[in-house]
């Protein structure tokens, strides 16, 4: 399928200074393969795309210096994409989806062996916010907005799980987003936020995610966060 030829393509065109664009936002080597995640500046692989495709990204032109970040199903299957630039002063993202009705999410597959496992979910806002938490909770899983798909909740049900932990923004938008979560899923799952403290970023300005936080911090600071917050609230955490 085009859409599988054109990660494995895209995951080689990844050089140098994307590699360090990436690291400078807490992804790790490691990461960036069981991800997959890619680069394309324009100029699309020859592939046979179907005309969605092509017209949604202008041919490519839309997709200017972008890592390509594949979304998947449960099953691990790539259902879509993300698209952010490379240049983090660059803000907004691109998202398309192979088919709308199953839960398309990035990280998904990857996490679901874990979520299997512990009958719990982490979800967080963005793709960035994924890779410091991910490596502490593995079943780690972006909902890529503050809202969570019914199509996940019915999956979540199905597979007996219990707890939902939400790593949302610590901004208004967040936290009531966090608030609605608990309204209509409490009854559900024993749902439990994270509350990220608001430290000053070399920018002036105040975290309110995983990633400013693992920015503003580093590993060794973003660790000992959590793993003061986790034993406070009696989290149980992946050892990495």
């Amino acid at each position: 399928m085009w859409y599988d030829d054109f990660v494995g393509i895209t995951t080689k065109a990844m050089d140098q200074r994307v590699q360090e664009a990436l690291y400078a936002r807490g992804v790790t080597d490691a990461q960036i393969a069981l991800y997959r995640l890619g680069y394309v500046d324009r100029k699309l692989p020859p592939l046979d795309y179907p005309p969605s495709f092509l017209s949604w990204c202008h041919r490519g032109e839309k997709l200017d210096d972008s890592i390509v970040l594949p979304l998947t199903n449960t099953l691990g299957d790539i259902r879509g994409f993300q698209f952010r630039h490379v240049e983090q002063t660059r803000k907004g993202y691109s998202d398309f989806m192979l088919e709308k009705g199953e839960a398309v999410l990035f990280g998904l597959g990857q996490a679901m062996p874990y979520i299997w496992a512990k009958r719990r979910i982490l979800l967080v806002e963005g793709g960035f916010d994924l890779f410091p938490m991910q490596r502490y909770f593995p079943e780690t899983t972006a909902t890529l907005t503050a809202h969570i798909l019914d199509s996940l909740v019915r999956i979540l049900r199905r597979v007996g799980v219990k707890d939902m932990l939400l790593a949302y923004d610590n901004d208004k938008a967040g936290r009531s987003s966090a608030e609605e979560v608990k309204k209509h899923y409490g009854d559900k799952f024993r749902v439990a936020s994270f509350c990220f403290p608001r430290e000053t970023m070399a920018s002036g300005q105040l975290t309110k995610d995983p990633s400013d936080l693992w920015e503003t911090l580093g590993e060794v600071g973003f660790s000992e966060f959590l793993r003061f917050y986790t034993k406070k609230h009696h989290l149980e955490i992946f050892d990495a």
